[in-house]
């Protein structure tokens, strides 16, 4: 059987992260405390920095979920149209 993933909540992420950017303890200290391993503490320190960044420069987080919602809109009534297409050519092939 494969090993399986361990999953770290955001509460968690977030806690290691501030540990990390307060100096209040190392990446090092943090791996042995938690079991984590280093490149995915500095990978979520890049992401929490990264995600400050673009709020501070008024980039609210829903505004990327909402691309993703009018695209999803739009591929699903891509798949309707082409479904009816579909639909309608087996008919007349069955006449």
């Amino acid at each position: 059987m494969g090993k399986q993933r361990k999953t770290w909540s955001p509460e968690v992420k977030e806690e290691i992260v501030l540990a990390v950017l307060s100096g209040e303890k190392s990446i090092a200290e943090l791996v042995r405390q938690h079991g984590v391993a280093e490149s995915l503490i500095h990978n979520w320190r890049a992401q929490f920095l990264e995600a400050g960044r673009a709020r501070l420069a008024g980039n609210k987080q829903d505004d990327g979920f909402k691309v993703l919602e009018k695209e999803n809109e739009r591929l699903k009534s891509l798949l309707g149209e082409k479904e009816l297409a579909l639909y309608i050519a087996k008919k007349a092939r069955g006449l």
